[in-house]
């Protein structure tokens, strides 16, 4: 199976967990468009005030995504034999945010919205401006860029295993095991042991997820010795013991991606509903 990589506006990536499965993530929202590919952005004008209105999404081209599929076969053969299929990659609590800019690269947020829930993520704005804000939205309807612009943020689901060790040599911890009366007893005999430097207990999980993983692993292996441990001693002379126990599950990776709308509609037409007025007037 190949490894990730970027594809014209897609971060790409196999599946963990399904060999004939690719994810793509789009590194630019879109807003909404007509049939005929126009974007669909309305300013009501009403003077010193007015409402933009449109609908932003997260999606990827019908010819990105076959592109995409050739590119995958291209540089893994043995796919050519397999059905491929291409998903959104898993997120979760997608968030859409409307930024605001000073046309010199700072941006703040203007409003921020749940999505759909689901790709192509849609989030709809009806935003009321004026003064500096709306200067600002009618220069990026006009195609100035830094003017303003819609960013997804949401948690990327990957998934991790992680795994911890217990590590003694039996002789050690011998009489602690016979000496302890029931499992409780020996779970709290065997933490001692670690603490004294008699037995360790070792951690092997992704840096950034060490730390969340840790202290569960800990209890869990130490658990797991206190259920083995006296079988295990009782059946074998004292020498090196190991007890392991593992967590599979997935964290979340924070993600992102922008669009600068002055660059995206510079050189497109905008539409506007009725009762209002062009979105570059």
């Amino acid at each position: 199976m190949g490894t990730s990589f970027d594809f014209r506006s897609l971060r790409c990536f196999p599946s963990a967990r399904d060999a004939a499965t690719w994810h793509f993530l789009p590194r630019y929202p879109d807003v909404q468009r007509a049939t005929d590919g126009r974007p669909l952005v309305t300013l009501v004008d009403l003077g010193p005030t007015a409402y933009l209105v449109f609908t932003a999404t997260w999606a990827a081209s019908r010819e990105d995504l076959q592109a995409l599929r050739e590119e995958i076969v291209a540089r893994n053969p043995a796919m050519r034999a397999q059905p491929l299929v291409l998903a959104f990659a898993p997120v979760a609590s997608p968030r859409c945010s409307v930024l605001v800019g000073d046309g010199r690269g700072s941006f703040e947020i203007l409003a921020s919205s749940a999505t759909s829930g689901m790709p192509p993520y849609d989030a709809a704005f009806n935003l009321h401006l004026q003064g500096e804000r709306l200067a600002h939205a009618k220069a990026a309807l006009h195609g100035e860029p830094g003017r303003l612009g819609v960013e997804y943020a949401a948690q990327l689901r990957v998934p991790v295993s992680a795994k911890a060790e217990f590590r003694a040599n039996g002789a050690d911890i011998l009489a602690a095991v016979d000496a302890a009366q029931g499992r409780d007893a020996l779970r709290q005999a065997l933490e001692r042991a670690v603490d004294e430097g008699r037995a360790r207990v070792v951690v092997d999980a992704p840096d950034p997820d060490a730390s969340e993983l840790a202290t569960e692993l800990y209890d869990r292996v130490l658990d797991r010795a206190a259920e083995l441990l006296p079988r295990m001693l009782r059946q074998a002379p004292p020498g090196d013991v190991r007890v392991t126990a593992e967590i599979e599950r997935e964290i979340g990776q924070p993600t992102s991606a922008f669009t600068d709308l002055g660059r995206l509609l510079a050189t497109e037409t905008t539409q506007s509903d009725i009762g209002g007025q062009h979105a570059a007037d």
